[in-house]
């Protein structure tokens, strides 16, 4: 097994990065302090997220940004390293939770930062990172028992060694399955309101960031599908997740089942999809016999 270094490095290499580090989702805010990434002239994007899975215009925001002096952070979680290329669009440093990377296998939630090259640093440069122990090779940029967050679980390094080596064919599966699910949901009548389809998906000519997607993303338009519920209804997202056989509320994200979750909380009306390896066929079935049962529910 390669060690965590080996990993960051390899990681760096398939996002085109000069460096990369790993740490865990709850200590984020150390690797934050340590690395300087809250000054007030830097900004923090999302690549595709938010409401109606919005597309970020990350060239012109790099532009911006950098006629101030700040640097471009962007969280590619949602489409992944494998569906976006920020630092070719002008980013300084990408943020990625490597759910989907490690195919739903970790223990803890990692989150990899990654950085273009030395200019992304706001102090030195990268050799005072390249150590295994990287968070303390500075001293005064963090407080105590960094190094211990920093190191990585055997289990979480080996999963995110196998992933790493399937990446590219898995979230090829997971972009395609989103798109077949996102084409059935917006031809589905009891989902039409207005002439137009509730459903949100960048690869849809119907989104209004379609045309920034096909400049912004590549390989497709990610694993994620947003759709509203119909107000007739009457049904929360989380009584419509309920609702469907498969349940996809309790797979690990990331993992090989189609995951559902309630966008807004349980009680608003929309789900968002996070496609899985599984059929998109049988996800189809089960979505449409839950729609088909708040859309005409037995009496009582």
């Amino acid at each position: 097994m390669l060690s965590q270094h080996e990993l960051e490095a390899r990681y760096a290499g398939a996002v085109s990065a000069a460096a990369a580090c790993f740490v865990y989702a709850d200590c984020v805010s150390d690797a934050v302090a340590h690395f300087d990434l809250a000054r007030g002239c830097d900004r923090l994007v999302d690549i595709v997220g938010g409401r109606g899975l919005r597309v970020a215009d990350v060239h012109a925001a790099a532009a911006e940004v950098h006629a101030s002096g700040g640097r471009l952070l962007v969280d590619t979680t949602v489409p992944s390293h494998f569906g976006c290329l920020p630092f070719d669009l002008g980013a300084d440093i990408s943020l990625e939770a490597l759910d989907r990377i490690a195919a739903g296998k970790l223990a803890r939630k990692v989150i990899a930062i990654a950085f273009r090259n030395d200019r992304a640093l706001s102090h030195g440069s990268f050799a005072l990172y390249e150590t295994p122990d990287a968070f303390v090779a500075d001293s005064s940029a963090c407080g105590s028992g960094v190094a211990t967050k920093h190191e990585l679980a055997g289990e979480d390094l080996a999963a995110i060694e196998d992933g790493l080596g399937t990446v590219a064919e898995r979230m090829q599966r997971h972009f395609d399955h989103a798109r077949a699910l996102a084409e059935y949901l917006s031809c589905c009548d009891s989902l039409i309101s207005d002439g137009c389809a509730s459903v949100s998906y960048p690869g849809l000519t119907s989104h209004p960031d379609h045309d920034l997607a096909t400049r912004v993303l590549v390989h497709g338009f990610g694993p994620a599908v947003d759709f509203e519920l119909p107000d007739a209804w009457g049904v929360t997202a989380g009584e419509f997740i309920c609702r469907c056989r498969l349940n996809g509320r309790s797979q690990p994200a990331g993992g090989f089942s189609t995951r559902f979750h309630a966008r807004d909380g349980s009680d608003g009306r929309a789900v968002r999809i996070f496609a899985g390896l599984d059929n998109p066929l049988e996800i189809a079935d089960d979505l449409d016999q839950a729609m088909r049962w708040f859309r005409n529910p037995p009496a009582p």
